[in-house]
C-alpha cells in the first residue's frame, strides 16, 4: 500500500482544530519515530522529533521561552527516552505550572497512574497508531478547554 493511500484509509484526524498542533515526539527508536510521526503528520500537525531526553529537553526550553505562535503544543514521549523519563519531563512541567498537554507512552501500570494523576494522556505499549491519535485528540480537548477558560477569565 503506497504512503498515500495509507493516510486515506485512516478514520477521521485526531486533529479537529481548524490550526495543525505543533507537537515534540520523544522517541529514540527510529522506526516507531517515523510511524507516529507519519500518522500525525497525515493528520496535519507538524512535528519536532527528539531521539533522547537531551534532544527533547533543549527544544522544549526553547519552546518555553518563544512567542505563541512557535510554542509546542504537545509533547508525546515514551517513558524510557535515553537520559530522561518521560514521567520525569511531565514532573518537571507541572512543578512549574506548564500544562502543556503531555501523552506519555508506557506499558508500566504504576507510572500510568502516575501520569494521569499529573494531568497526562497514557497511551499503554503495545499500541496501535489509533491509539496514538486518540491520545492526541484527547489531550488537544484539554488544551482547547484550557485555552477556553483563559479567554473567559479575561486572561491571555
Amino acid at each position: 500500500m503506497t504512503p498515500i493511500a495509507l493516510a486515506r484509509s485512516f478514520s477521521r484526524p485526531a486533529n479537529d482544530q481548524t490550526t495543525p498542533l505543533r507537537i515534540l515526539l520523544g522517541e529514540d527508536n527510529e522506526t516507531m519515530r517515523r510511524l507516529v510521526g507519519f500518522v500525525l503528520r497525515s493528520d496535519g500537525h507538524v512535528l519536532s522529533e527528539a531521539r533522547d531526553g537531551k534532544e527533547l529537553l533543549e527544544m522544549l526550553a526553547t519552546s518555553l521561552v518563544a512567542g505563541p505562535q512557535d510554542r509546542i503544543d504537545a509533547i508525546i514521549s515514551e517513558q524510557s527516552l535515553p537520559g530522561i523519563e518521560g514521567l520525569t519531563i511531565l514532573a518537571g512541567l507541572r512543578a512549574r505550572g506548564v500544562h502543556t498537554p503531555f501523552v506519555l507512552i508506557t506499558a508500566d501500570l504504576d507510572v500510568q497512574q502516575r501520569a494521569r494523576r499529573l494531568g497526562g494522556v497514557v497511551v499503554d505499549q503495545p499500541f496501535n497508531t489509533q491509539a496514538i491519535r486518540d491520545a492526541v485528540a484527547e489531550a488537544s480537548a484539554g488544551r482547547a478547554t484550557d485555552e477556553t477558560a483563559k479567554t473567559s477569565d479575561g486572561r491571555a
